[in-house]
């Protein structure tokens, strides 16, 4: 509002006025009028926040009316603002009421604002900063607390599984513990790393996601374009993941209890034979490789002496039963948050105790956590957050492929209790509990400390912050096998400690400006950047001990095969970047990113990088010639974007020449010493640099029918060159190979977000969220030679993950003509290989690529439904046209003289099938099986109660609910044996994990 009005005339021009006394009374009261609408400026203070569950607002407008005068909340929903008495504020967040108060003489407000129709996500955490999702200009999704809550699991990444278009979570070990494999919109990289960058509380970490208590995260944003990730630069190619801690609220001492306890169970087991259909399959084996008939197919004679005791007996070892269990889990958070005007804090203690579906596996862990955050003046405030963990995951577990193949008739234990080492009298697989009593201890330690300092700059709209966050991690792990374990007792104790230590440092300051100026809103961002890593490591182990007494505690007490090995790795990184986000008048919206990094790992000449982006958004349902859509078009927005990243996910040093060590014969006396000697790969390049993305995405956003439907959809096509692989030159150069930016993909996609609110009434309120992303990535380019790489099953212009190998088409049957197609080795139950090149005959040149090991399409789906103090969830979760392959139906490489799978229907003269081959088929060139295959998995059910707090007053307590929640109920797919559709090798790996739980939650 312009202040300088005629009623506010300076001192001069008010003395002419005081000629005429009329006049001079008539402004005498215009004056005192003035006087009072236009005096000096106050500053006030306020904090916004959601009226339905006092969680502060960041981002929201705070303006004066008719002014240009305003601000935005900040992560904590607190403002600061100069103002004129007596002003009216208008406070408004995208997905919420405005609301509009007077100031008066008040200089300190708290403000609740309450959902609208439309109800859009709140605001969204980007990097260093945080925008209102209507402002967006990147591909960005963000999950609050109420999606993270929809799945009840332990584990962080089980709450994103198919709750983010684009991003795939595979768990391909479900042993407790064990990372998941996580990819944003595929993989671009062949040799380097293809992880997407996890930051915590603004500073990026590299530790294990399974290390952080889940019940502690406030949101989690996912940045997908390059747009929204190239603040991140070299680090960002293929994506962030935002984590951000609950933090403390003003107000009393809150104190709240989880708890979950439950069971956890494989998910489904292997089909296995069981004793008659086994002596069938022994049978058939026999009289088809061997020709035996008549008394030589007796069982005593087949089978090995000591499967043939329990044969006799007709008992029956169900070596699954042996191997797995129902395993106990419980967890226990105890926090405590709260806060005045200028101190807010949250602490928690958790513990969880997680037995595996597997004997000897599991997980103990504890957590403690500390967020305090404190105002000194209206320009200070400060702040920390410290999460100091503890984690054990020892235990060895059951060898799973020997228990799977084991004969039901094998001798499992002998009568002094001791484990039979080999149950079938064959050295191949030993007994799958022989060495279940080895000590295997692993204790994980992890420290994670982020400080801030926020300074408000006497300029309006300018601050200053620095954030400082350091990271130390400590594994130890030590085993022993003694005398009582296969392992152990034929070298008389076998012993092994490692210990591995890391830290990093991360020291940021950032200059942030932000304004509004009548319908323009400049946000700009500038920040420096410097981190340090090291890794340290050291290993020994030793044979040979005199008794088992001391365990791995004595290792000096070895007398044979003494190793003794150590590390050490440090890399640096320095960087700049700037930001400028632009918009106006609520509809149109700009950002240019600009980032500089320089880091150790790279060559001398290549030190520093530059990675630029540019984005724009338009609010098309802010247009004048859009209103007659204003009925059913809640809001529909086009973004577009382009940018570049950068991959520096390879080991250090691959820029110098790397030693590496042996030992030879010196002198008459035969001493044994060390030498060095430059490998053929040891060779450095000096001009290796980063791999480079360059990423072009379009995408809309829309929301119909007062928020009934609305979601986003993306199209990406990401194209990266400059791939880190090892390039072969002539051996005349001194050295076989060296590692080269040489290769090129293109990484190409659709993703679709839809949230709809199906039924709203009396109560009752029904939601659905449906997320699909269908990906397509290729090789553009190898070394530069145009040829492709079959050592590598990498080949120009398809996929970058593929299986290559003979397309199997079918059984060779009796009565076949076997000399259409001349197979090498070819009879009756023969696998039948394809003619690609239609020669007349099987050759390496058939191979072909069979398919993809990425998943064509993910498709999940997400449903809550409540009913009054009753609330229902429920998540699905799809992976679709995945090429795996069935190592199950390679019966020579499973080992046919143990034990199969069940009902399978393999080939013998009487079972002519095409589906299987016979036994003892052994394939022609060592090819294999595979299926392109689709699963689906009921990730999540959820039923529970909220207690009404009227019931609760009476008893001090402020909120109770119970829940019932089944994680991994089931997996409907199109392949019959698998304990885990995730791994590699779905038959024999540690299975998926379904438990029960039961939930309580209580606030004090």
């Amino acid at each position: 509002m312009n202040k300088m009005q005629w009623g506010n005339l300076p001192p001069n021009q008010k003395a002419d006025k005081r000629k005429g006394s009329f006049l001079s009374i008539i402004m005498g009261i215009m004056l005192f009028i003035s006087s009072g609408v236009f005096a000096q400026n106050t500053r006030i203070i306020g904090n916004v926040f959601q009226a339905k569950d006092k969680e502060p607002i960041i981002g929201a407008n705070v303006v004066v009316e008719g002014t240009s005068i305003g601000t935005v909340t900040d992560m904590d929903g607190n403002f600061a603002l100069e103002v004129p008495a007596n002003s009216v504020l208008m406070i408004s967040y995208i997905g919420c009421e405005t609301q509009k108060i007077k100031t008066g003489s008040n200089k300190q407000f708290s403000i609740g604002l309450t959902d609208n129709a439309i109800g859009l996500e709140d605001v969204v955490v980007v990097g260093y900063g945080s925008q209102r999702k209507s402002d967006l200009t990147g591909g960005i999704v963000a999950l609050g607390s109420d999606k993270l809550r929809m799945v009840s699991t332990n584990n962080l990444m089980d709450k994103l599984a198919g709750q983010v278009s684009g991003l795939n979570v595979t768990t391909t070990n479900s042993r407790p513990g064990q990372d998941q494999k996580l990819r944003v919109r595929g993989e671009n990289s062949l040799t380097a790393d293809n992880e997407p960058l996890i930051v915590l509380d603004g500073i990026p970490y590299s530790g294990s996601l399974t290390d952080i208590d889940p019940d502690i995260i406030d949101n989690i944003s996912v940045l997908k374009d390059a747009s929204s990730a190239a603040i991140y630069g070299s680090r960002g190619a293929n994506g962030v993941i935002l984590i951000q801690t609950k933090k403390g609220k003003k107000g009393g001492a809150m104190v709240t209890y989880k708890g979950q306890i439950g069971i956890e169970q494989a998910e489904r087991r292997i089909d296995m034979m069981k004793g008659p259909e086994y002596i069938t399959f022994v049978q058939d084996y026999n009289r088809m490789k061997y020709g035996y008939s008549g008394d030589q197919l007796d069982p005593l004679a087949l089978l090995n002496p000591s499967e043939r005791e329990n044969y006799k007996a007709g008992s029956e070892v169900d070596w699954q039963n042996i191997m797995f269990r129902n395993g106990l889990t419980h967890t226990h958070q105890l926090g405590i948050s709260g806060g005045t005007d200028n101190t807010t804090y949250m602490a928690s203690l958790s513990h969880l105790s997680q037995e595996g579906a597997m004997v000897n596996t599991g997980m103990e862990r504890t957590n403690i956590a500390l967020n305090l955050t404190q105002v000194f003046n209206s320009w200070l405030t400060v702040g920390m957050g410290t999460q100091a963990v503890q984690k054990e995951t020892g235990g060895v577990q059951p060898y799973l492929e020997a228990g799977l193949k084991m004969s039901p008739y094998g001798i499992y234990k002998k009568e002094n209790g001791d484990y039979v080492d080999y149950p079938m009298d064959q050295t191949l697989f030993y007994n799958p509990m022989a060495n279940i009593n080895a000590d295997n201890d692993r204790t994980s330690r992890n420290v994670f400390i982020s400080t801030f300092a926020d300074v408000k700059l006497p300029l309006d709209g300018l601050s200053f912050r620095t954030n400082f966050g350091y990271n130390f991690r400590n594994t130890m792990e030590g085993s022993y096998y003694g005398r009582n374990t296969l392992s152990g007792k034929t070298v008389n104790g076998s012993a092994s400690v490692s210990n591995s230590y890391y830290y990093d440092y991360t020291w940021e300051n950032i200059l942030k400006y932000s304004k509004i100026i009548g319908k323009h809103k400049i946000d700009a961002t500038a920040l420096f950047s410097m981190q340090q890593t090291c890794s340290k490591s050291y290993q020994s182990s030793g044979e040979s001990f005199v008794n088992d007494e001391s365990s791995y505690h004595n290792l000096m007490g070895a007398e044979k095969n003494k190793v003794i090995s150590s590390g050490l790795t440090e890399t640096a990184m320095l960087s700049y970047m700037g930001r400028v986000n632009y918009g106006y008048d609520n509809r149109y919206m700009f950002t240019v990113t600009g980032r500089s990094d320089g880091y150790s790992a790279f060559g001398a000449n290549n030190k520093y990088a530059f990675f630029p982006s540019v984005a724009g958004a338009w609010i098309l349902s802010g247009e004048e010639f859009f209103e007659k859509a204003t009925s059913w078009v809640d809001m529909m927005k086009l973004r577009l974007s382009w940018g570049s990243n950068g991959n520096q996910a390879i080991s250090p040093y691959q820029t110098l020449d790397r030693l590496s060590l042996t030992n030879y014969i010196w002198g008459d006396n035969g001493v044994v010493v060390n030498g060095a000697y430059l490998p053929s790969n040891g060779v450095g390049n000096p001009n290796l640099k980063w791999e480079t993305s360059k990423t072009f995405n379009a995408g809309i956003d829309f929301s119909f029918w007062g928020g009934r439907l609305s979601g986003n959809v993306e199209y990406y096509v990401v194209n990266t060159s400059d791939l880190l692989m090892s390039r072969t030159v002539p051996i005349m150069n001194g050295y076989r190979s060296i590692m080269d930016n040489v290769g090129a993909t293109r990484n190409q996609g659709i993703e679709v977000a839809l949230n709809s609110v199906n039924l709203k009434k009396g109560g009752f309120e029904w939601t659905t969220n449906v997320n699909f992303s269908l990906n397509r990535d290729k090789i553009v380019e190898l070394r530069g030679d145009g040829k492709d790489d079959v050592a590598n099953r990498w080949f120009i212009g398809e996929p970058l993950r593929v299986f290559y190998d003979y397309n199997v088409i079918g059984t060779w049957q009796q009565g076949d003509d076997f000399n259409i197609v001349k197979q090498k080795g070819a009879v009756p139950g023969s696998a039948k290989l394809e003619d690609i090149n239609q020669d007349g005959q099987i050759t390496a040149a058939d191979k072909k690529i069979i398919g993809s090991k990425l998943p064509s399409f993910l498709l999940s789906m997400g449903n809550q439904l409540n009913y009054k103090n009753i609330y229902i969830s429920f998540l699905l979760n799809g992976v679709f046209g995945v090429t795996k392959e069935l190592s199950y139906k390679n019966l020579d490489r499973w080992m046919p003289t143990y034990n199969y799978i069940s009902s399978t229907g393999y080939w013998t003269p009487e079972n002519p099938t095409n589906e299987m081959t016979s036994p003892t088929y052994i394939p022609y060139d060592k090819h294999t099986f595979y299926k392109k295959m689709n699963y689906v998995q009921v990730k999540n059910i959820t039923v529970g109660y909220n207690f009404e707090k009227n019931l609760l007053n009476g008893i001090g307590i402020s909120a109770l609910s119970v829940n019932l929640s089944v994680n991994n109920l089931y997996t409907f797919n199109n392949v019959e044996h698998a304990l885990n559709f995730d791994a590699d090798n779905m038959a024999v790996s540690y299975p998926t994990a379904r438990s029960y739980m039961f939930g309580l939650n209580l606030t004090f």
